[in-house]
């Protein structure tokens, strides 16, 4: 790398063959340039072309593109874990290699980042694919910014302002990554999960911006779409959630934040999973569920009382809740099924 990036873009690939061409055009094109980029593609053990692509692409772009080859598949928290620590950019953006950004995309978020000084900038995206917003409009767009200046305004950062959890729609200063240690669950699904709960923990200015920058592709292949019905790994959001408390422990957040953190497990551990489950399962799985049940009665028992749970709670989440008030039984999942 013989340059000095203003934003590292880091892509995990894994037999992304099909959709790899696509994403890297939609890189490769934007109005910024690709002299203002690095681009880190992390190949996880790919069994398909996607590994001779990305070969090929760096090959042609050596001063801007690194290829990371894994011999063994660790999947994409490993991946992006990995990427990041070879970032030089100011700025960090994560793309799935399905996935297509809009041309000037980059150009834009970096623009609004430097004006607005933020840690963190969100923006949209689209799950059809259709024509990006004229850069004019895009440009004319007002962000609203949310200033974290104490405990209390934390907690409501917390539980309250980011509108998706996703990693891949938000544009991160990279100092402020490293500095907080902030990172994904590895060999897990819902990885980016716990990387977006410890973001929210440190943000001290975040902003939003109303214009879809990011075409989130549904790939029928992909970890999340690709998994039948009872799917039993989709409980891998209940360890992800365990490692987030752990995280807390360790970094001596519940002293400040223990009505956030309480809210944020409940919703994604609890409300989350049981909501998935109810879509998903058709056989009752009830001692996962029982176990969840079990979870949250011997971490939180005071639940109840929480502010940030009951202000602005929706009939869904209510009912979603109700349901720790007694034992699971497949009468009571049928139920609650045919309910939603």
């Amino acid at each position: 790398m013989n340059h000095s990036p203003i934003v590292s873009i880091i892509v995990p690939c894994y037999n992304s063959a099909p959709y790899l061409s696509a994403c890297i055009d939609s890189l490769k094109n934007q109005s910024l340039g690709m002299d203002c980029l690095q681009l880190i593609f992390v190949d996880d053990a790919s069994s398909d072309h996607t590994l001779d692509i990305l070969r090929a692409f760096e090959s042609s772009y050596p001063d801007q593109v690194l290829l990371l080859p894994l011999s063994q598949n660790q999947g994409q928290g490993f991946a992006r874990n990995l990427a990041l620590t070879y970032a030089l950019g100011t700025y960090v953006l994560y793309v799935d290699a399905d996935d297509l950004i809009a041309p000037y995309a980059l150009e834009l978020l970096l623009n609004q980042a430097s004006r607005l000084c933020c840690e963190m900038l969100e923006f949209d995206f689209v799950r059809t694919l259709q024509p990006w917003v004229p850069f004019s409009d895009a440009c004319n767009a007002v962000a609203t910014v949310y200033q974290v200046k104490n405990a209390a305004s934390r907690q409501v950062f917390c539980t309250s302002v980011p509108r998706y959890g996703t990693i891949c729609n938000k544009l991160y200063r990279r100092e402020f990554l490293t500095e907080h240690d902030v990172h994904n669950a590895e060999h897990l699904a819902h990885e980016d999960t716990l990387f977006s709960q410890l973001a929210s923990f440190y943000v001290k200015t975040y902003a939003y911006l109303p214009v879809p920058c990011y075409f989130y592709r549904p790939n029928p292949n992909s970890t999340m779409l690709k998994s039948k019905k009872d799917d039993f790994r989709q409980f891998d959001r209940l360890k992800v959630q365990l490692q987030f408390l752990e995280e807390c422990q360790k970094r001596e957040l519940f002293k400040d934040h223990y009505l956030a953190i309480e809210a944020m497990f409940l919703r994604t551990y609890y409300m989350d999973t049981l909501l998935f489950v109810l879509e998903r399962f058709e056989t009752a799985p009830i001692a996962r569920l029982q176990e969840m049940q079990d979870t949250v009665r011997a971490c939180f028992p005071s639940w109840q009382d929480n502010p940030f749970l009951l202000h602005r709670q929706t009939a869904l989440e209510q009912l979603l809740l109700s349901t720790l008030e007694h034992p699971f039984t497949i009468e009571t999942f049928d139920s609650l099924k045919n309910a939603i």
